[in-house]
C-alpha cells in the first residue's frame, strides 16, 4: 500500500522537530493545523536528549498522520493524541521516584505548567482538557511532585509562558 504523505523530517537549525512534506498528495488541512499548533508543545514536553526527542516527536506525528481519520473521529482528538505522546515520553524518559506514581494527567500538567511555564489555558488546549481540570491537577499536586518536576532533564530551550 502506498502512503500518500511523508511526515516530519528534521528542519535545519531551530528547535522545531520536523515539517510535514508531500509525496503524492497534501496532508489533510486539519492535520497540518494540528501539527502547527502542537509541534512545539509536544517537543517541549518530551524532555529527552535533543536527538531522542526529535525522533520521538517525528515518529509520533507520523503515527498521528497515518491514523488521522480515526483520531479526528474521536470525541476529543487532542486528548487522544496527547495520550499517545504521554505514553511514548514516559516509556523513553526516566522520572524521579516521587513522580513514578504520579497520575498521567497530573504529571503532564506539572511538566507543562510548572517546568516549562505554559499558562493553564495553553496546557488545557494541548492536553485536550478543561482549564479547570488542569488548574485542579496543578494545585492538588504535592510539593514533592512540584519540586521533582523541576529536576527533569533536559529543560526545553524554548520554554515560554503562553
Amino acid at each position: 500500500m502506498r502512503r500518500s504523505a511523508r511526515i516530519p523530517r528534521h528542519r535545519s537549525g531551530g528547535g522545531a522537530p520536523c515539517e510535514p512534506g508531500n509525496l503524492a498528495s497534501a496532508l489533510p488541512p486539519a492535520f497540518e493545523a494540528f501539527y502547527a499548533l502542537n509541534r512545539d508543545t509536544y517537543l517541549d514536553h518530551a524532555h529527552l536528549p535533543h536527538i531522542q526527542d526529535h525522533r520521538l516527536i517525528c515518529s509520533l506525528f507520523g503515527e498521528l498522520a497515518a491514523g488521522w481519520l480515526h483520531i479526528v473521529g474521536d470525541l476529543n482528538p487532542s486528548a487522544r493524541a496527547w495520550t499517545l505522546l504521554h505514553t511514548r515520553v514516559r516509556a523513553a524518559a526516566s522520572a524521579p521516584v516521587s513522580l513514578e506514581t504520579c497520575p498521567a494527567e497530573q504529571y503532564d500538567a506539572l511538566v507543562l505548567h510548572c517546568r516549562l511555564g505554559y499558562g493553564i489555558a495553553a496546557v488545557a488546549a494541548a492536553m485536550g482538557l478543561d482549564a479547570s481540570k488542569v488548574h485542579y491537577l496543578v494545585l492538588s499536586a504535592t510539593s514533592n511532585r512540584r519540586q521533582a518536576v523541576q529536576h527533569l532533564h533536559p529543560q526545553a530551550a524554548s520554554a515560554r509562558s503562553v
